[in-house]
């Protein structure tokens, strides 16, 4: 089982999102990212599942060897209360949510020297960005997605900035809050986007040995019919999704 610290460096917004809900039961366990070593093994593409509003949480995989992320990303986020998530429960990843959303995880096996960092938090209205460490040899992507998306302006997202990653995003609301998580890495892809205004699906690269994890959820997702996703076919990686609001959009990086 990989054992996993609180970060000291990086101060952590952790959103309880009213109540005894699925958010006050994850285990907050992670490493410094000074800690991360940089690995040059692939890592391999492991089944997860689905997860639709109002079922119990959908268990992925063991958190000992396999670290997991989001494929689809989709429902009515129309309240602070509305969100999806990847949670460590119980020595395994699940996916879960609150509100009417929906989502679907994939995982990837570790080779023995690779390792995933700490559950980082962004709500709106702190200060700064929320700094997740280098991008030497560690790629980020989203693990949880909370608040209100009812303008096509309202965003959440992983991005880079002057060597490091950063997690934050804005919403007309003002109740927008975000989980990443980072992975060490031999290599990763630039970022990908797709964009309601595009039909076509944007395709990513043959699958091999890489996965591909949503870093960014964009637009007005206050409907049934919204939804973002990562797919698999004939062997290649796409990045598309539908939208019957405005502004749905995009993005991931495969590594």
């Amino acid at each position: 089982m990989r054992r996993l610290h609180h970060p000291l460096a990086v101060l952590l917004f952790t959103t309880i999102l009213g109540g005894c809900g699925p958010e006050e039961l994850e285990e907050q366990r992670g490493v410094e990212p000074g800690e991360l070593s940089l690995s040059k093994q692939e890592l391999s593409y492991s089944t997860g599942g689905s997860w639709a509003s109002p079922n119990a949480a959908t268990p992925l995989a063991p958190t000992s060897d396999r670290t997991c992320f989001f494929t689809r990303m989709g429902g009515a986020f129309d309240s602070s209360g509305d969100s999806i998530r990847i949670a460590a429960l119980r020595e395994r990843w699940h996916v879960d949510g609150t509100g009417s959303t929906r989502a679907s995880a994939g995982c990837a096996t570790l080779p023995g020297d690779t390792d995933y960092s700490t559950a980082y938090d962004w709500t709106e209205g702190q200060p700064q960005p929320t700094n997740l460490g280098s991008t030497h040899g560690r790629v980020c992507f989203l693990t949880r997605v909370g608040g209100s998306f009812n303008h096509a302006t309202d965003w959440i997202g992983v991005y880079q900035s002057g060597g490091a990653w950063f997690l934050s995003g804005a919403s007309q609301a003002r109740n927008g809050s975000a989980r990443a998580r980072c992975v060490t890495v031999g290599a990763y892809s630039g970022e990908y986007s797709w964009h309601q205004d595009h039909p076509n699906a944007t395709y990513l690269g043959r699958v091999g040995n890489r996965v591909c994890a949503l870093t960014y959820m964009a637009g007005q997702f206050d409907g049934s019919s919204e939804f973002v996703q990562v797919s698999k076919a004939a062997g290649h990686w796409y990045l598309s999704g539908g939208s019957a609001r405005s502004g749905v959009a995009a993005k991931v990086r495969c590594f």
